[in-house]
């Protein structure tokens, strides 16, 4: 039976695969900060709305009329599919755009109608269960844990989207990427050759490798300024680094996460507070104040219920969006970083609570209400909240 067929039903070697890439690490820390639980009790969304959902097969093969630009002719599913990060792309006159990393390579739908999803290209790579992308101008960014590169993908004309090249110059794989659209860098964290720091400028087509940095393992990154954010999965750590000088990367301070297992990152727009996720099961969202100390001050906790998994977070203005893996996606108030408060939820996950599945990557069109979740069995959701502004 087709895997999208059953939602929740997974390959049992995807499935221990991603359970083995989770694993490590120990429970510990203070919980002491004020912490809010949601419990859903059974409910399928609040103050969310589904607007489409194109399941993980659809992302993975051409569909009539969709544009593959490779040297593959087809796609290879003899492995299982499954969908891995996303983000979004809005074109200069306003449309907007899914790009969704999947085992099998990169989907573009376009959702500037969010109800009738259209499937535009999917880009093919090599087959693996973690795919990310991220954006600088027209250009898209992908990366993934097979060994190729860092493929580059020319949106100008996003109905026909063309790989312009895959980048191998200094590494052949890297588990993440953060681009800083300020100063036009591309961070590519867990790479074959440690975290290396590309310049898009001047010509983003064909990167120039300008720095690096492998004083630990840099699991995934959020820059602002001078100051690189690394989350140092495999020592339990968020590390705070000096990029001014990218030939020469220096940690400033480091300070230890509740689950010691330091997943992700995102800083607050007025760059006070910063939230991490631990991708442990229990572990919650935690929001760091980073200006009253030192040390670092942990001021507050977020999960979505008992024993749950929130994955990664990304934060827009005074909302905070997570993936949270079988509880679905989750939308919070961070007006008052230290009393964060949820304001609605959509569950894309209709299996049980099995940890490592379900939603895996969010993104929220900036100061819209439109919400892009990237379910690993599921597919793209497009949703939209329908609460109350913040």
């Amino acid at each position: 039976m087709p895997l999208a067929t059953i939602r929740g039903a997974r390959p049992a070697a995807v499935v221990l695969a991603l359970l083995t890439a989770a694993c490590g690490g120990s429970d510990g820390g203070d919980t002491t900060a004020p912490t809010a639980v949601a419990d859903d009790q059974g409910e399928v969304s609040r103050n969310m709305v589904l607007l489409d959902n194109v399941d993980v097969e659809t992302l993975t093969r051409s569909a009539l009329g969709a544009q593959i630009h490779s040297s593959h002719d087809e796609v290879d599913n003899t492995h299982g599919v499954s969908a891995a990060g996303n983000w979004g792309y809005t074109t200069a006159d306003g449309r907007r755009f899914a790009l969704t990393g999947t085992s099998e390579g990169l989907s573009i739908v376009e959702v500037t109608d969010p109800a009738a999803a259209r499937v535009v290209a999917l880009i093919p790579g090599e087959h693996s269960l973690w795919r990310e992308v991220r954006t600088y101008r027209h250009w898209a960014y992908v990366t993934t844990e097979a060994k190729t590169g860092l493929d580059i993908v020319d949106l100008a004309d996003p109905d026909h989207p063309v790989k312009v090249r895959t980048w191998s110059e200094t590494f052949t794989s890297a588990h993440s990427l953060w681009i800083d659209e300020e100063r036009g860098l591309l961070y590519a964290n867990g790479s074959s050759n440690g975290m290396r720091v590309l310049d898009l400028e001047p010509d983003p087509e064909n990167p120039r490798d300008v720095g690096g940095f492998d004083g630990f393992y840099v699991h995934d990154s959020y820059s602002r300024g001078d100051r690189l954010f690394a989350a140092a999965i495999s020592d339990g750590f968020l590390g705070i680094l000096d990029v001014r000088d990218l030939e020469s990367i220096v940690e400033v301070e480091r300070f230890f996460t509740g689950g010691r297992f330091t997943h992700n990152a995102w800083l607050t727009d007025d760059g006070r507070y910063l939230f991490t996720t631990d991708e442990r099961p229990t572990r919650p969202i935690e929001g760091w104040d980073l200006l009253g100390g030192p040390p670092v001050r942990k001021v507050s906790e977020y999960i979505a219920r008992p024993g749950g998994l929130p994955h990664n977070v990304m934060i827009d203005g005074h909302r905070l969006v997570v993936s949270h893996y079988t509880d679905g996606v989750r939308l919070l108030d961070i007006r008052d970083p230290e009393r964060s408060v949820e304001m609605g939820f959509y569950d894309t996950f209709e299996g049980p609570d099995e940890n490592f599945e379900g939603a895996w990557g969010s993104y929220i069109f900036p100061a819209s209400n439109l919400i892009l979740v990237s379910d690993i069995s599921g597919g793209l959701f497009v949703v939209q909240y329908t609460g109350d502004a913040p």
